[in-house]
Order: structure tokens, then sequence, then C-alpha cells
């Protein structure tokens, strides 16, 4: 009777320790499938902003811009598509962008739109950092191909951060 209340200890003992070791598998899982949908979102943004600087934009800096961009972000959406399998979540409950800012920017041209539009890619910018930063994996151990996405969407970020603020 004694070994079995021994391995009655020791089982409870590793189920209790599996439940405060933090998070569930599922729950990464659910976290990763979120961070993809923002990311994703994301890189659709960015072409929707190309597009529109293309008609609006008084500047030809800005255009460029808005192409490198969108170009960064097309070569990463296509490498976060591989890696996650191609699903498809659905992106706008998951978005970092702000469809309302999104909207007053398409009802302006010219030079009021480069202004703004530079206005909006660094919050964006900002947000995207943040939230990349703050959804990093905590665990420091061997990058896998979904870590280094994430470490490669933060460095691109930055780079094309200092971009926005050298027009500015």
């Amino acid at each position: 009777m004694k070994i079995f209340l021994s391995k009655g200890s020791i089982i409870l003992a590793v189920a209790l320790a599996c439940l405060l070791a933090g998070p569930t598998l599922a729950q990464e899982n659910e976290d990763r499938e979120a961070i993809q949908a923002s990311l994703r979102a994301l890189h659709q943004h960015q072409a929707d902003l190309a597009e529109l600087a293309e008609e609006r934009a008084e500047s030809d800096k800005v255009v460029q811009l808005a192409n490198t961009l969108a170009r960064d972000h097309a070569i990463l959406d296509e490498w976060l598509a591989e890696a996650s399998g191609n699903s498809d979540t659905q992106h706008d409950e998951h978005a970092l962008h702000d469809r309302e800012s999104f909207e007053a920017l398409r009802e302006l041209e010219g030079g009021a739109f480069d202004e703004t539009f530079l206005s909006y890619q660094k919050e964006l910018h900002i947000a995207a950092i943040e939230y990349l930063e703050q959804n990093r994996p905590q665990v420091d151990e061997q990058l896998g191909e979904f870590s280094n996405h994430l470490l490669v969407n933060h460095e691109t970020l930055l780079v094309n951060s200092e971009l926005i603020d050298s027009l500015l």
C-alpha cells in the first residue's frame, strides 16, 4: 500500500507541476495563431497603403517608401504563409492597424496625404514593434522557424521605422 501511495503522490506531483509550469500547448497554439493573424493583417495592410500612396501621394519619396514597405511585408507574408501551412485566420479581428485612420487617410491627397501617411506609418510601426516585443517567446531555446520569423519581422520593422523617420 505504501508503494501505491508513493506512486500516486508522484503522479499527483507531476500533474500539479505541469499545471503550474505555464500555458498549455493549446494556449500556445492559440497565441501563435493570433500572432500570425496579426502579422498577416499588417502585411496585407501595407499592400493597401502602398496602393493608396500610388494614387494620392504628392512626393515620389513617399511612394517609394510605401512600395518598399509593401515589398518587405509581402516577402514576410509569403514566408509566414508557408510556415503556417497557408492557414488563413481572419485578419480583421487581429489587426494592429486602425481602420478609421486608414479611412481618413483615403480622403486626403497631395501634401496633406504625405504628412498624414508618414505619421500613420510611424504609429503603425511603433505599435507593431511593441506588439512583437510583448509577444516574443519567453524561453531562451533554439530559434525555431516561428521565433526566427518574429525576430526578422521585428528587425524589419525597426529598419523601416528608421526609413519613415528619415522622411518625417
